[in-house]
């Protein structure tokens, strides 16, 4: 089997979106083999300074959107929306972010249409054992926390290097956090306290001068805090007096973790900043919700609210560039197809739908699916 085509999308329907998924500058370390079977949208290098004819001699081609669309196998879009899935032709591959657990419609089109979705957020390495070992994307994770922060700051205005002293409180300590603490430090804030769902002294790469404790539910379903010094107390308890809350939580949809109840909301401090950058609707606060570049923060209450779902974008051209880097070693694998899927851990984990046949058990349980294709709504919750 030769090499499958792919459609390299430079322009995204989500608003504000100006992530791409190679960065140009990084074509010279693809395979002439590899770069023969890539197709570029029309204008893809604009941004980054090289015109459609240069682009041309080092591809496959230029083409225009709806042309990848119809001639490629692969759709390589970072942030599709639903009218790309509606475009998608019958038995696409579809590579990069499709969010398809919390979203029905993006899943039932894939299973309308035996689209094949190849989802960068679950993408993970994996030992020979098996174990966990990181995450592909971990860097842009990081600058999602780390942009966020900068940018809600900006919006009203408040730094650390200026102004009264702030005290923040991080939730979570993935990818996601570790860039919302740099921003943190970079803007002066250094009263940072960091919350996991481990124990402390268990959580790897520290950063100086950061405080680490734990969080947990107890046996009555109340989440607590853990200190070494003395006993357990409610969570929302180490919220009250924080100016910054960065919630970079990896939300396990099946039990979501609700950082405050709803009828604790006005315990938060007058005008803090609740940074979501995991931005899951109705979990964690009970006025979680996605928010956007146009409107990106919102008065909830006392609190400012700010959840952009995309904010590596703010910092497009570095975020383009990680993401390139983290995902060209693998053009060679997705280009393969199935029979190279499969002898790679790091593919075969991430296909969360195959020829439109539900492989996540997550988007069955939380979209209240059938397990059997063509994977129904059910009528009563399992």
């Amino acid at each position: 089997m030769g090499l499958l085509t792919v459609g390299v999308f430079g322009t995204s329907r989500k608003k504000q979106e100006k992530r791409v998924p190679i960065h140009p500058d990084q074509l010279d370390w693809i395979d002439d083999e590899i770069r023969d079977h890539l197709f570029f949208e029309a204008g893809y290098g604009l941004q980054f300074g090289m015109s459609d004819t240069e682009l041309a001699k080092i591809s496959g081609g230029v083409l225009s959107r709806q042309e990848l669309f119809q001639r490629c196998n692969i759709a390589l879009l970072a942030k599709p929306v639903q009218e790309d899935f509606d475009d998608m032709k019958v038995g696409t591959i579809h590579w990069g972010w499709p969010h398809c657990v919390q979203q029905r419609d993006i899943a039932q089109t894939a299973i309308d249409r035996k689209l094949t979705l190849i989802a960068w957020e679950a993408m993970h390495r994996w030992s020979a054992h098996g174990d966990w070992q990181m995450h592909i994307f971990q860097n842009n994770n990081e600058i999602a926390g780390y942009a966020g922060v900068h940018h809600a700051m900006n919006l009203i205005g408040i730094d650390g290097n200026y102004g009264p002293s702030r005290k923040a409180v991080v939730l979570s300590f993935g990818s996601v956090s570790r860039g919302a603490v740099r921003a943190l430090h970079a803007r002066g804030i250094h009263d940072i306290t960091v919350f996991t769902q481990r124990h402390y002294f268990l959580v790897a790469d520290q950063m100086a001068g950061v405080k680490y404790y734990q969080f947990e539910e107890d046996q009555d379903g109340n989440l607590m805090s853990l200190h070494p010094e003395h006993k357990s107390r409610p969570f929302v308890e180490e919220l009250v007096d924080a100016d910054i809350i960065i919630n970079g939580i990896l939300q396990d949809t099946d039990h979501p973790v609700m950082l405050v109840a709803e009828d604790q909301n006005d315990r938060l401090k007058p005008g803090c900043l609740i940074v979501d950058v995991s931005c899951d609707e109705g979990m964690a606060f009970s006025f979680a919700k996605p928010t956007t570049f146009e409107a990106p923060i919102f008065k909830a209450g006392k609190v400012f609210y700010y959840a952009v779902d995309h904010t590596p974008s703010y910092l497009w051209n570095a975020a383009t560039w990680e993401i390139s880097n983290s995902l060209t070693p693998y053009l060679p694998i997705i280009m393969g197809g199935p029979e190279r899927w499969e002898k790679s851990e790091t593919i075969r984990r991430a296909i969360e739908i195959k020829d439109g046949i539900i492989q996540n058990p997550k988007i069955t349980s939380f979209q209240n699916r059938s397990g059997d294709y063509p994977h129904p709504e059910l009528k009563t919750p399992k």
